[in-house]
């Protein structure tokens, strides 16, 4: 089977959400034999250095940088057209032109599916298909996402009136977007109930979660973490503004309670592109926040807890998912629990007040044959339901439905 492939990421390396569900997809795919051609837009001009890094995955490789004055253009284009900021963003003349050449060559003429990744590609994949059936991979749900955002008291002003004025207009286009798609897959249930409570027609819409690489994952390294220090460990990208927002609450709310009651924890913020805001707690002493690192997992396997202090978040949280499947006792917020059925959330602590979270910490790290039981149990769940081999094959059964391939 012959996919066009259309994303607003580059999805090399794969070391977030969206880039990470993206790159296992195209990889299981790649290893059913399908033939892939990929064309990305990228806001991270540093993006363009990795298309050796595609190349092994796909037949057509386009890459193109949404620059500042490109969104700057878009976003008043989309106030004006009464479209969400979200879609509005990644509009691109460059992108269309390239797509019509492309429509007429040899590569083009045998494309069977088109898969269209997350929300603001529909109008590209959709307005320029040629006829060729259209897949849409939503993966999370902006309209609840954007609601969560609008409502809360500790996120940015600014961000959260952006929120407000695209909550309304996604509410739109997540309906009319999909129902023009020959499916629409996404990442969770929760996710799915929102958007057909909208409109869509409940056929139309699939849920396709993520996979857990466990099998890739290195042993924990000796030297990560000050010896005889229990950690509490949060992994993810510092600069994506929930785990900004989430990791700056529980600093300010959490950890003092923690401290108070096991003085010698050490908190760990583990991921790329942390702004000021959050690099200034870091002292070397009892809060570190690492930047950018090669791989997480190593970070989690030396930590006694790992936190997801989100108090907004959407679709699966990968770093939930990877803690539980690595066997590291898990603190989480209910917002960032919404993906997982009831027996996954009986496998870890979900608190919400600041009190609550912090009891949690403490019981783990005063008790923690207790909380490594139940950690085992989340580990068992993940291996039995999240494998990108289970992800892929299903992604290929909807791709070969939509494109009439048997």
């Amino acid at each position: 089977m012959n996919i066009l492939v259309l994303t607003p990421i580059v999805p090399y390396p794969p070391h977030d959400g969206d880039k990470l569900r993206l790159y296992h997809l195209l990889q299981q795919l790649k290893k059913r034999g399908h033939t892939i051609d990929i064309f990305c837009l990228t806001r991270v001009k540093e993006d363009l250095a990795q298309n050796q890094h595609l190349r092994a995955l796909c037949r057509t490789l386009y890459i193109e940088h949404i620059t500042n004055r490109d969104l700057f253009f878009n976003l008043v284009a989309g106030l004006l057209m009464g479209q969400s900021l979200n879609v509005s963003s990644y509009f691109s003349p460059k992108l269309k032109d390239s797509l019509r050449a492309y429509w007429k060559s040899k590569e083009g003429a045998v494309v069977d599916v088109v898969l269209a990744h997350r929300l603001r590609m529909a109008p590209a994949a959709l307005d320029s298909h040629h006829g060729k059936p259209v897949v849409l991979d939503l993966t999370d749900c902006l309209t609840a996402y954007s609601q969560q955002l609008s409502r809360q008291p500790g996120a940015h002003l600014v961000r959260r009136l952006a929120a407000s004025w695209d909550h309304w207009f996604l509410r739109k286009e997540e309906v009319e977007w999909p129902q023009q798609a020959a499916m629409t897959t996404i990442i969770s249930e929760a996710d799915a109930h929102v958007i057909v409570g909208n409109g869509l027609a409940e056929e139309k819409i699939t849920v396709l979660p993520n996979g857990v690489d466990l099998e890739a994952a290195p042993k924990a390294g000796s030297k990560i973490y000050p010896a005889g220090r229990p950690v509490v460990c949060f992994v993810g990208n510092m600069g994506y503004a929930p785990n900004e927002e989430g990791t700056l609450w529980f600093l300010k709310t959490v950890w003092p309670l923690v401290k108070a009651k096991v003085p010698k924890a050490l908190f760990a913020a583990v991921g790329g592109a942390p702004r000021e805001v959050l690099k200034k707690y870091h002292n070397g002493k009892d809060v570190l926040v690492t930047g950018w690192v090669p791989q997480v997992e190593p970070y989690l396997l030396k930590a006694q807890v790992s936190i997801a202090p989100l108090r907004f978040a959407g679709g699966m949280q990968n770093k939930i998912a990877l803690s539980m499947g690595l066997g590291v006792p898990v603190v989480a917020t209910t917002a960032s629990t919404g993906w997982l059925p009831k027996q996954g959330k009986e496998c870890l602590f979900i608190a919400d007040d600041h009190q609550a979270f912090a009891d949690s910490i403490v019981q783990i790290l005063q008790k923690p044959t207790v909380a490594k039981a139940q950690a085992l149990k989340g580990k068992r769940f993940i291996a039995q339901n999240y494998s990108w081999d289970k992800a892929g094959k299903q992604l290929e059964t909807i791709l070969k439905k939509a494109g009439g391939v048997k």
